[in-house]
């Protein structure tokens, strides 16, 4: 461990690699006991190759541009075939994982003319997602299967890496540690569409960062983007708000009101179809996705993730990389303080890896931490 982190002078860096390594040994330790093999082992063994990618690493800039993206394209071609032979290969009815069928039950009682928030997932639950993050499934719904999703999201994530980082070196390394991610790959295999729902929003930031929009510009534009964006999950709440909030507080007051006023009304009309349609089965429904999307965390938990995301809004001070840090931070310790009160809670009567417990939460922070990463190694190679 200590050669690895040799190879990482910068802290920034280390952290992120820590906090990487750490969620997929998570992972690791969890499902690779289920084979009756040792989780060190696995752990072990799965360090080693991490230490093995992260040796070759430094050998990136000896490649010319063409060989850079060439190496690139491989590597993304290469996941984009692995994740759809595994999404096709795996019968969905046969795993104990109900976000792809949250969605896809969602869409198809919509489309059969009733009410979609009652529809039962195939584990018997029901769905959580807001209504935006539902109709952006559409597509992939009529294409056969919600779980496309996924590819989609990776093929954007082609497009604005190739587009918005200099000569393909931040995008191999970013493509380099999806591909040794077991949490990565537990989402494809399982169907799950959290991780791709927070690599959108970075995928947003990455633009909105590069093209230098601004509230004090863009207040109205930003506000709806915004308020859309919330209509997926609450959680990418936090990412916005760590990237956003120095821009909204330094702009006046008008400013200010505008984007605010256009975010809660682009949120309001993402639901006033479904309001209209049946309020009370939205409202008062004892599983609406309101409930869902809070019953794991309380009042506590909310106060601590503010305070503390408004401190790191203000620290980041322009450097996108440290924005990145903090915000994957941030998701890290909503899901570890949000865990740690509810044990508290059960008396400490389950651990991490029992069911009640879903430590796919993690993986929110994995897409930030991974462009952390990769964009703050190509930062030192320059130096």
């Amino acid at each position: 461990m200590k050669q690895l982190f040799r190879l990482l002078p910068n802290k920034l860096v280390v952290m992120q690699t820590a906090l990487f390594l750490l969620i997929n040994s998570l992972f690791i330790s969890k499902y690779i006991s289920r084979l009756q093999i040792s989780p060190f082992l696995g752990v072990g063994v799965y360090l080693s190759i991490v230490f093995l990618i992260f040796s070759l690493i430094k050998y990136i800039n000896i490649l010319s541009k063409n060989q850079l993206r060439l190496l690139f394209y491989t590597s993304i071609t290469f996941i984009l075939i692995s994740a759809i032979t595994l999404i096709y290969s795996i019968n969905p009815y046969t795993i104990n994982v109900d976000r792809w069928s949250a969605i896809h039950n969602f869409i198809k009682l919509l489309f059969d003319g009733q009410y979609p928030y009652l529809a039962k997932t195939h584990l018997g639950g029901y769905g959580s997602p807001f209504p935006i993050w539902q109709y952006i499934h559409i597509p992939f719904y009529l294409l056969g299967n919600v779980s496309l999703g996924m590819v989609f999201s990776l093929i954007l994530l082609t497009y604005i890496l190739s587009k918005y980082t200099n000569d393909y070196k931040t995008a191999i390394l970013f493509v380099l540690l999806i591909l040794i991610s077991p949490a990565f790959w537990y989402e494809v295999s399982v169907r799950s569409d959290l991780f791709y729902n927070l690599l959108l929003c970075l995928l947003m930031l990455i633009v909105w960062n590069e093209k230098k929009l601004q509230i004090s510009k863009h207040p109205i534009l930003l506000g709806i983007i915004c308020g859309l964006f919330i209509s997926t999950r609450l959680s990418v709440f936090f990412p916005f708000y760590i990237f956003l909030f120095k821009d909204f507080w330094n702009c006046s007051n008008n400013t200010k009101f505008q984007f605010i006023f256009s975010s809660l009304v682009s949120f309001f009309l993402s639901f006033l179809p479904l309001l209209l349609w049946d309020s009370n089965a939205l409202l008062t429904f004892k599983y609406n996705p309101f409930v869902l999307q809070t019953r794991q965390g309380s009042i506590f938990e909310i106060v601590i993730m503010l305070i503390i995301t408004l401190i790191q809004s203000f620290l980041w001070n322009s450097d996108f990389i440290k924005c990145n840090h903090y915000i994957s931070i941030s998701l890290t310790f909503l899901v570890v303080i949000t865990f740690s009160h509810n044990m508290y809670l059960d008396n400490f009567s389950q651990n991490l890896f029992s069911n009640k417990y879903d430590i796919t939460y993690f993986n929110m922070a994995l897409p930030f931490c991974i462009y952390a990463i990769s964009k703050g190694l190509e930062r030192e190679q320059q130096k």
